[in-house]
Order: C-alpha cells, then sequence, then structure tokens
C-alpha cells in the first residue's frame, strides 16, 4: 500500500517581501519559518518540519520547489531522516522536483540519510536552473545506525541527481549502494569509509579556486576524511566527501554553505 505525502512550496514578491504563495502539504510535513539573517533581509528560510519519525515502508515522498524570478528559499530539515526496516518487498520512495528562475536562489542542505537495517530506498531529484539562477544543493549518505551495529545492513540506497541549466544536464550523479551485491567498503566504492557527502554549488558570486582553497583550510585538523573539487560546465562547483561521521561531514558542508551565503547575501539585502 502506497502512502503518498506531499510537499509543495512556491515563492513570490508581495509589498517587496518575499513569501510563499499557496504552500501546499499533507502530513507528516510542515513548515516553520525562521528568523531572518537580518532586520532588512527580505528571503525566506523555512525548515521542513515532519510528525513522522522516519520514513516507512510504502511511503512515497513527492516534493517541489518552485522558486520564483528575483526571490530567495532557504530550506532545513530538523533531524537525522531515517528509513526505517521494512518485511521482504518492502519499498520506500522519494521524488524532488525543484525550479529556480532567474536571479533567482535556493540553498537547501538536509541532515544525514540513515537507512535501517533491511530498508529499500530510492530518490529522485531533478533540478531546473537558468543561467542566472544560484543554488546550493547537498546530501549525507551513512551506513546506517553505526552506534547500534547497523553497517550497512540495509538492501538497496539509490540516490539519483540531475541538475539542468536552461535544459542543458550540467551534471548527473547516481550513487547506488547494494551492500549485499557488492562489498561498499572496497576498491572503487567507499574504500573503507562509510559516509559519503555531497555539495553542488552554481553561483557566479564566488570562484572555484577561492572556494577551493577555502576548503583546505576549512579542512585542517579534520580527521578520516577525504575530498575533491571539480567544476562542471558553466559556474558549477561539486564537492565530494567521505569520512566515518555524518554529524562531522554535516558541519562541514554547513560551513561550506555558510561561506558561500556571506558572499551571495550581500547582494540580497
Amino acid at each position: 500500500m502506497k502512502n503518498i505525502c506531499e510537499l509543495k512550496i512556491t515563492t513570490g514578491i508581495v509589498d517587496g517581501f518575499h513569501r510563499l504563495m499557496e504552500p501546499y502539504f499533507t502530513v507528516p510535513f510542515g513548515l516553520l519559518r525562521f528568523d531572518a539573517r537580518t532586520p532588512h533581509d527580505p528571503w525566506l528560510r523555512y525548515m521542513i518540519r515532519s510528525s513522522s519519525p522516519g520514513i516507512l515502508a510504502g511511503d512515497f515522498y513527492d516534493m517541489e520547489f518552485y522558486v520564483e524570478k528575483d526571490t530567495a528559499l532557504g530550506l532545513e530539515t530538523q533531524a537525522y531522516q531515517r528509513i526505517y526496516e521494512m518485511d521482504e518487498g518492502g519499498k520506500a520512495k522519494q521524488s524532488m522536483k525543484v525550479t529556480v528562475e532567474e536571479n533567482g536562489f535556493l540553498h537547501f542542505i538536509p541532515h544525514p540519510l540513515v537507512p535501517h537495517k533491511n530498508s529499500d530506498y530510492s530518490a529522485k531529484n531533478t533540478i531546473h536552473l537558468k543561467k542566472s539562477s544560484q543554488l546550493i544543493w547537498g546530501e549525507i549518505i551513512t551506513c546506517g545506525r553505526k552506534g547500534s551495529g547497523e553497517i550497512f545492513d540495509y538492501k538497496r540506497l539509490m540516490n539519483h541527481t540531475e541538475i539542468f541549466v536552461d535544459d542543458q544536464l550540467i551534471f548527473k550523479d547516481k550513487v547506488l549502494f547494494e551492500p549485499k551485491k557488492i562489498d561498499v567498503l572496497g576498491m572503487g566504492q567507499l574504500e573503507g569509509y562509510t559516509h559519503q557527502a555531497t555539495l553542488f554549488s552554481y553561483t557566479n558570486k564566488i570562484e572555484s579556486e577561492e572556494l577551493y582553497y577555502y576548503l583546505l583550510e576549512r579542512l585542517k585538523g579534520e580527521e578520516n576524511i577525504e575530498f575533491g573539487l571539480s567544476t562542471t560546465l558553466g559556474d558549477g562547483v561539486i564537492i565530494r566527501i567521505v569520512g566515518n561521521s555524518g554529524e562531522q561531514l554535516f558541519h562541514i558542508l554547513k560551513s561550506i554553505e555558510e561561506r558561500i551565503l556571506d558572499t551571495v547575501i550581500a547582494e540580497l539585502v
């Protein structure tokens, strides 16, 4: 039995201020407004709330974010996203469709994903940008409940992301872990690490070289991680980090996000 959970967000400008235009959500979703970063900050910041402890077998999370021209939206999550144990044949899915129009800006780095024992989960993220759009997008995948001894005990985890600029594909990433079929810790996979983080940045407000040197300085003293940075067609930058702690990787991605925001926010206020 499929349980469809919907979250639809559209931004707009009313009386000079950024507003959500008729947001729609069903159980378990909700939205909580954050305070502005500055007293004159016109943009929107919301936490996506959930009344559910996590994703269950049969759940289908259907999310759509539409960032209108000249508006800015920042999204947060309230806690780690848990994918609960499933009976034989049980699966859960998520679809996220994002559109950021001209001069629009979206930033979203959710908490780490934690697949429990015997879970089967797949997600598809499709993001459409314009050349003048700006985006900070992140995700962190963990091995499961490491503290409880569940290390890659899930059945399957697939995360597929495609990012387009003016309908041209500039980034495609498909992560598929099936621990019972292939050694996820082996050569060509995570190579001994248990967690993986990805951050995608699309903005002309900060150069990739500047971001790279910030990353080198930020990661000084961080233990048990490796990272790489590459660029895409246009202004896209991809950062991939592997490590052994979801909390560590989450704090690193959030600090990178804040570094980019410090540059972008000056253009928005």
